[in-house]
């Protein structure tokens, strides 16, 4: 999963497409989830027009976040 970023050798890079939900002018803070992850960022934008094309809310918003790959973080079993 992931490709490799020349600047840092050896890491593998993922593109996390995160939504942003937020009620303008309200005192709620805003809400983020990871919607969708890609490996490249080509994959990644096209995520993203696909949601952005879909989604109909005016309180939904999305962009791609570059992220290192971790495999200390990566769950291998369902813990709920």
């Amino acid at each position: 999963m992931g490709i490799y970023n020349s600047n840092n050798k050896g890491v593998k890079m993922v593109y996390l497409i995160i939504r942003k939900f937020h009620i303008k002018d309200s005192s709620m803070k805003p809400e983020y989830q990871v919607e969708k992850w890609a490996e490249t960022i080509k994959e990644a934008n096209k995520y993203l027009t696909a949601l952005h094309v879909l989604e109909e809310s005016e309180n939904k918003t999305f962009f791609i976040v570059q992220a290192h790959e971790n495999p200390a973080l990566i769950l291998t079993e369902e813990v709920a």
